[in-house]
């Protein structure tokens, strides 16, 4: 076929040229570099054609290649581009597109072939760019299918017996759509079980994936569950679907659609392709639909071709006053637009073979979405970074994350939640400090100018070539005039001169309500690795409202420098310039995480000038010595008294119904305690009003968490801005391994 379409253009152009040659020149202007230069898509899409021509399929299929040419998708522009030369050579036979004059149409069948060769001009060597990866572009984020196939074969008389002499012995009623077998139906059933045969049976073998979710969310919001077969119609179940202009995703939202209904669309992340936010917004926007038109397959026309449209054909129809106005108005009664009219029959014919499909010989095997853990990030890295780090290819994490558009994490969120290979987080974790960050705080496009090159462009912006075609996701170094480029922005202080000046003073910066790190980095113009670093801050460490951060590289002493006194009993320590708490802890010889623990500092930045508390702590000597008899006595009281100065103790007044269990269950402490605490020896016995003392905290002082899929105890400790040995602590675990469904206790 590709070595078929220069052979068709070119009789075409020759055909055109015989019948009207002195019409030719007008038709299409050669194309002029502009001051600002601009795409060929671009200007492209600004060109008009008559309402008779633009209707034509051509013209249609032809727009669609240029919205998809200025969004990059080049496979898909090279589909559309195909297509459209198809149907122009089609329209020439068809009656139907004879409603122009001669000279009209003659002028149109020359320009169409030159449009057709100047984009694909375009298109064809960024094809070759994708290069081996072009296979898997298409398998994975193109969708070329569903709806868009409008194929015009009809089924015989014969054909159409045999389909409808099974569905009379159907109760119509085990379907949860109102569905009539009438002709426009049964010629659907014909369709998608002959010619379009390939794309259902593999539909129906992706849907059993997705089963369980979008079920899950129709039953909740009490909706019929055969409106799952509105997703295959529209995209097949490949969640990366992009088939008609502009709509993506498994429910084919278009971006202001999708941005009304909470899905996210921009350079970086496109929302529409995560299967359970689209299925909610989905949902949502046809519940919307049915509130107004109360009436399923309304509600679905709305959702192909607008609300306002089937608005509008409602309103006008309640208006005839011929018509008998006892009767409701349906779907069947409308006269739609073309995609319409076959839109809603063919989600009716694929909920029939969805519920049948061994009647029409088709096998559906069960497939499954792959496991993963979860993590939330504050960094934006490269996909790459993280398959290098964790040992697995990128296209594994591409279709994890399938709503991320680009090569990175996007670097215009405060934090992300990225999907990872199930049990491969703990190695994320450990790893994340070693990975490459983009230290880049803003992004700029860049319109290609005529004469630059990749190189140019990176010395003008002061980056690297590699950068600019990472950013760019660029194999090549192919550009073009009027093509837009992202480019990384860093920020880079100019060099001072130190001579005769003082130091420059270092910058701190107090941490606000609703701060956090990213929004710190960007107040500042640096990045959030140069934060965590200046402020000895871990992956999972986070800041609160108070905190002392250093928003500028800090000048620290060396610690032979750094001279701390011997302090008396009770006395504190005053922080000095250049401490942090391993070299603190160090020259007090307590283990640092007693002293962490004893002073916050699990969520706490030190900052100069605070006062900390050093725990008493001795260390035992390496040999055991035997205690004397006095030895004896005092090392076995020493405990209870340590116990007894940290443990918090309480009064309860017993109430109706309270027990010895009910109580310690509260305080998260236990029966025997209870027993000790207050000399009951065996005792279990308890009087209404009764005043007990108490260990531990009450239960009300704590809100419980239950513990979803693909969470740790990293992603909980940031929600509550709690850390992960607070967690550990209130709960009393005894490793950090979590079981989706368990409860955990969050101190309020």
């Amino acid at each position: 076929m590709k070595l078929f379409i220069p052979a068709i253009l070119f009789v075409l152009i020759l055909a055109g040229c015989a019948s009207k040659p002195a019409e030719v020149a007008p038709a299409v202007e050669p194309v002029a570099m502009e001051q600002e230069p601009i795409s060929f898509s671009e200007r492209a899409l600004k060109e008009k054609v008559s309402d008779s021509l633009s209707v034509r399929p051509s013209w249609t299929y032809y727009q669609y290649a240029l919205q998809a040419m200025e969004n990059q998708e080049w496979l898909l522009a090279r589909h559309y581009l195909d297509e459209s030369l198809r149907q122009l050579v089609a329209e020439k036979y068809d009656s139907t597109y004879r409603n122009v004059s001669d000279h009209e149409d003659s002028l149109y069948r020359v320009t169409m072939p030159i449009r057709i060769v100047l984009a694909l001009d375009e298109v064809y060597p960024n094809v070759a760019d994708l290069g081996e990866n072009a296979e898997n572009y298409l398998r994975n984020d193109v969708s070329i299918e569903g709806i868009d196939a409008l194929d015009e074969s009809a089924a015989d008389s014969a054909a159409l017996q045999v389909i409808e002499s099974f569905l009379d012995t159907l109760d119509v009623s085990q379907f949860t759509l109102p569905v009539q077998f009438n002709d426009r139906v049964l010629q659907e059933i014909y369709y998608m079980t002959n010619a379009a045969r390939s794309f259902t049976a593999g539909s129906l073998n992706r849907k059993t994936a997705y089963d369980s979710l979008i079920y899950a969310q129709l039953d909740a919001a009490k909706m019929p569950r055969d409106l799952i077969y509105l997703a295959l119609v529209e995209s097949g179940f490949k969640v990366k679907a992009y088939s008609r202009a502009k709509a993506s995703g498994m429910w084919q939202f278009i971006p202001e659609t999708g941005k009304r209904y909470g899905l996210e669309v921009d350079y970086w992340v496109d929302m529409r392709r995560n299967p359970e936010l689209a299925t909610m917004a989905a949902l949502k926007y046809l519940n919307r639909l049915h509130s107004e038109f109360n009436d399923w397959l309304l509600a679905m026309a709305a959702y192909n071709c607008g609300e306002g449209r089937v608005r509008r054909l409602v309103r006008e129809m309640q208006e005839d006053t011929t018509r008998d106005s006892t009767l409701p108005i349906t779907y069947w009664d409308l006269e739609l637009p073309k995609e319409t009219m076959r839109y809603v029959p063919r989600i009716l014919a694929a909920m029939v073979i969805g519920h049948y499909p061994e009647q029409y010989e088709m096998t559906v095997e069960k497939t499954y979405q792959p496991d993963f853990d979860t993590v939330t990030v504050f960094d934006s890295f490269p996909l790459e970074e993280v398959a290098k780090l964790l040992k697995v290819s990128e296209d594994t994490l591409r279709s994890l994350n399938m709503e991320l558009v680009k090569w990175c994490t996007p670097p215009n969120r405060d934090s992300y939640l990225l999907r990872l290979p199930v049990g491969m987080r703990s190695a994320f974790v450990e790893g994340y400090d070693k990975m490459e960050k983009n230290n880049f705080s803003s992004w700029h496009h860049h319109k290609v100018r005529k004469g630059e090159s990749l190189g140019v462009i990176a010395r003008q912006y002061g980056i690297k070539v590699s950068e600019l075609q990472q950013a760019n996701d660029m194999k090549g170094s192919r550009i073009r005039a009027g093509q837009s480029l992202l480019i990384p922005i860093k920020v880079t202080p100019k060099a001072k001169s130190n001579v005769g000046k003082k130091p420059e003073k270092v910058r701190i910066y107090i941490v606000k309500l609703g701060d956090n790190l990213a929004s710190v980095a960007r107040k500042f113009g640096v990045s959030q690795e140069s934060l965590r670093t200046w402020n000895s801050m871990d992956a999972a460490s986070i800041v609160n409202a108070g905190d002392t951060l250093f928003v500028s590289k800090p000048e620290l002493k060396p610690a032979a420098e750094v001279s701390r006194p011997k302090l008396s009993k009770g006395e504190k320590y005053v922080v000095q310039e250049g401490d942090n708490y391993a070299s603190i802890a160090k020259a007090y010889d307590v283990p640092v995480v007693l002293l962490m623990q004893e002073n916050q500092g699990f969520t706490r930045r030190l900052a100069v000038g605070d006062s900390l508390t050093i725990p008493e702590f001795v260390r035992s000597s390496k040999a055991t010595l035997k205690p004397s008899k006095s030895d004896k006595v005092s090392t076995s009281k020493a405990p209870k008294a340590a116990k007894s100065s940290t443990e918090k103790v309480s009064v309860y007044v017993v109430q109706p119904g309270d027990n010895l269990s009910v109580i310690a269950r509260k305080f998260g402490t236990t029966v025997a305690k209870l027993q000790s605490l207050n000399n009951m020896g065996k005792s279990t016995n308890l009087n209404v009003g009764q005043r007990l003392k108490v260990s531990g905290e009450h239960e009300a002082d704590f809100k419980i968490h239950t513990v979803k899929k693909g969470e740790g105890l990293w992603d909980i400790a940031r929600q509550y801005n709690v850390t992960i040995e607070d967690i550990v602590k209130w709960n009393g675990l005894n490793d950090t391994k979590l079981k989706v469904g368990e409860r955990l206790k969050i101190k309020r």
